[in-house]
């Protein structure tokens, strides 16, 4: 299994995965938490954005090239250390096409994005998605208290169903309808306009609970 490992401010993480991408990608993520401040709006919009969504703000995505061009050129805030020449070359790769590569068509990979996510809910339900409503899993409703009422479930499972078919929860967009957004060169192979996010993905999973 391939790893690498972070040494900043004497802590030690090790990050480990069978994909050299999904490696590349966490190193990101943590670059970008390591240099968060929790009390600047803007820093945790940033994290969610390239976390998160299928589509960046255009300042995000600005943001998110300065940070590549930190990781590519070692002066980013954390000490990187590879398992081996082989994979640090690789991730290397990753970073610098995610970097220099134009910015996919969004109409077109939202496009292929509803493909995937319609294909899989046939081979699931045999039922089209614009029919269905795809259900959180029973703890997540536990959670949530999402059986408390039939309101607070219909409520919570609109939000849910939004995000699962747009692939985006940013609350903050709406302070801008005026945002470029731009495909989230994170979450594509490098090389290829194809969604291949695995079709169960839903950052409204990830967190708890839905009050701002």
């Amino acid at each position: 299994m391939d790893c690498c490992e972070l040494f900043h401010c004497c802590d030690r993480f090790q990050v480990n995965d069978v994909d050299n991408e999904v490696i590349a990608r966490n190193i990101i993520l943590l670059e970008i938490i390591s240099s968060t401040n929790p009390d600047d709006l803007s820093d945790v919009e940033y994290l969610w954005d390239v976390w998160y969504n299928m589509t960046l703000t255009q300042g995000h995505y600005t943001r998110l090239k300065v940070t590549l061009e930190k990781l590519l050129d070692g002066s980013g805030s954390s000490l990187w250390k590879f398992g081996d020449r082989q994979m640090k070359k690789q991730v290397a790769t990753t970073w610098k096409s995610w970097l220099e590569t134009k910015p996919l068509d969004l109409d077109s990979v939202k496009k292929n994005r509803q493909q995937f996510v319609e294909f899989y809910t046939k081979l699931t339900s045999g039922e089209s998605v614009s029919g269905v409503m795809s259900m959180p899993s029973q703890p997540f409703c536990k959670n949530t208290s999402m059986t408390a009422s039939v309101d607070n479930f219909v409520t919570h499972l609109d939000e849910w169903n939004q995000v699962d078919k747009a692939g985006i929860a940013r609350d903050f967009s709406n302070n801008n309808n005026n945002t470029e957004e731009i495909v989230n060169p994170t979450m594509m192979r490098p090389g290829s306009s194809k969604w291949h996010v695995h079709y169960g993905i839903n950052p409204i999973a990830a967190y708890l609970p839905f009050e701002r």
